[in-house]
């Protein structure tokens, strides 16, 4: 063992033998494991609800769009050749398993008594699979949970569809309606149920709303990342005749708050690490008092400023190690308890789940530790500054007053 592990390892274990120094070295190492485990725990916490609400995103969130002409595909040959080429080329790709045309576009539902406003999703094949219904062709209307509790509507009963754009009738200019039948009343278990769609057959749609947002909708084959494919489409598409959007850019002022969250609950549970530096301070400022006599002794005796720095250094990361390890060990270890147990129940008519999901990334654990590491780093070298900045003789005589 070198000189620096020797009276590094002798000064840990001395200070069990004073009382003072023991209780603030214990507090020191406590309280870094509180905030080391703080972290872990906040970050696990923070990290099981964006988790679950990613998975949500994924599944009620197309992986992947191509919108024709920025929003809108008008009409005429043109436009079905322009959609028509788009659908070849997106087949044609690898990692892309199916291709279909939709149609956004709001309208009404309307009964006997009044109108409904709701969004409409008019698909040319089959539901798509970011719709949790059968995928299936449907001849009618298949309609959200929300919008037949709120007209009272079952399967098999007739609804009015009505469009914002107009057609000529012998009494001027009315509304385009068709009578359909509601053939399915899906759920889609999203938290805001009442923005789901009413999903139309697209030769319908068309006809009610033909000047709609116009989509190629494209279903991925397991594994296919919507990046790569999304960034490869983008190279054989002009932009000026369309444009290709994955869940991810979909979401990104969601996805940005979120990382925004993170970086702000992170900073705010840190400061309790920070606080627990400043008391590794002061536990190597009673060691270096308690051995100013033994510092001086070592000087004098030619040991050079740059080594005692180290010792000093290697003392204070020996009581840091030990709390750091300690609480990241158990921060991971309890968010693990109480997420396979659920034992924080939440009110689950307020929130989506019933419980607060933990969930323990190792990245996260890792940079709980390396913050911890970077704090107490910070608080030891200023201890040892002071340890090499220490006279001889000055150290010597106030040891003997």
């Amino acid at each position: 063992m070198g000189f620096v592990w020797h009276i590094a390892v002798r000064y840990f274990r001395s200070t069990r033998a004073d009382a003072h120094i023991r209780a603030l070295s214990t507090l020191t190492a406590g309280g870094l494991a509180v905030g080391t485990a703080a972290l872990v725990l906040a970050l696990a916490a923070l990290a099981g609800f964006q988790n679950l609400l990613l998975e949500d995103l994924t599944r009620h969130t197309p992986a992947l769009q191509i919108e024709f002409g920025g929003g809108s595909a008008g009409e005429g040959a043109a436009a079905t050749e322009s959609l028509r080429d788009l659908a070849e080329l997106a087949a044609a790709t690898n990692g892309v398993a199916g291709v279909q045309e939709l149609l956004y576009a709001r309208g009404w539902l309307a009964d006997e008594d009044r109108p409904f406003a709701v969004e409409v999703l008019g698909y040319e094949k089959t539901p798509p699979p970011w719709i949790p219904v059968p995928g299936e062709a449907i001849s009618g209307l298949i309609v959200p949970v929300s919008a037949a509790l709120r007209m009272g509507l079952a399967v098999g009963d007739t609804v009015r569809v009505v469009s914002p754009r107009p057609g000529l009738t012998p009494v001027g200019p009315q509304p385009r309606t068709r009578m359909l039948p509601v053939d399915l009343i899906y759920r889609s278990g999203r938290a805001e149920e009442a923005d789901d769609p009413v999903l139309v057959p697209l030769e319908q749609a068309s006809a009610l709303f033909a000047g709609g947002d116009r989509r190629l909708d494209l279903t991925l084959a397991p594994g296919a990342d919507p990046e790569e494919i999304g960034d490869f489409l983008r190279r054989g598409i002009d932009p000026a005749v369309a444009t290709v959007t994955t869940w991810r850019e979909a979401n990104r002022a969601l996805l940005f708050v979120l990382r925004l969250e993170k970086g702000l609950v992170f900073s705010a549970v840190a400061l309790i690490v920070a606080v627990a530096s400043f008391a590794l301070l002061a536990a190597l400022s009673m060691v270096l008092s308690s051995k100013r006599a033994e510092v001086g002794v070592l000087a004098a005796m030619g040991a050079p400023p740059a080594r005692l720095q180290r010792v000093f250094l290697l003392l204070g990361a020996l009581l840091s190690v030990g709390g750091a390890s300690l609480g990241g060990a158990a921060g991971a270890g309890l968010a693990a308890f109480l997420d396979r147990y659920r034992v924080i129940s939440t009110p689950s008519d307020v929130y989506v789940v019933d419980y607060v999901p933990f969930l323990v990334r190792g990245t996260d654990v890792l940079v709980v530790l390396v913050v911890t590491v970077l704090f107490t780093a910070a608080a030891a070298v200023i201890g040892a500054r002071k340890a090499s900045l220490l006279h001889p003789v000055e150290a010597m005589r106030s040891a003997r007053t």
